[in-house]
């Protein structure tokens, strides 16, 4: 094999790789209080959008018709009808008047709270966990501490 060839063939090789540095990989939910467990009786509805990008994932979180201010965001770790425990926490939230918030940024290996079951330890891990459809986005507010809406992570 002549050197030129060795290099295509080498730069194939990386492009076929997976984990988060591969093609970029978009995923959404839906958020409503009926998919939170348990279920919550709320008008709210949001939406959240998380596009991997290399070794970072651009996110933006929209909702509308909250109770009041969203006091919290996360990723949890869990399938549809489980609470289970925070991956990756928002912080920066913009709650607008009349229960609307915008959350958005940007957030790397570094910003991922490791768990044991599932082994959640970096980005790669969160977006194993994410393609299996096994997290979720939720929005917590004072009314509803343990979250008033909720939707799984879906890739597109």
């Amino acid at each position: 094999m002549h050197l030129r060839e060795f290099v295509f063939a080498a730069a194939l090789a990386l492009t076929a790789c997976g984990g988060s540095s591969g093609n970029t990989t978009k995923f959404t939910a839906t958020l409503n209080g009926a998919s939170e467990t348990p279920a919550v009786a709320t008008a709210a509805t949001g939406t959240a959008t998380f596009t991997v990008s290399g070794t970072m994932v651009n996110y933006s979180i929209t909702a509308s018709g909250l109770s009041g201010n969203a006091t919290a965001s996360h990723i949890h770790v869990g399938p549809t009808t489980v609470a289970g425990p925070v991956v990756l926490p928002f912080n920066n939230i913009n709650n607008a008047p009349g229960g609307s918030v915008t959350i958005s940024g940007t957030f790397t290996s570094t910003d991922v709270v490791p768990q044991t079951n599932p082994p959640i330890n970096n980005l790669d891990d969160l977006l194993a966990q994410m393609r299996a459809g096994n997290t979720y986005t939720n929005i917590h507010t004072a009314a509803h501490p343990g979250g008033e809406i909720r939707g799984q992570n879906s890739q597109q």
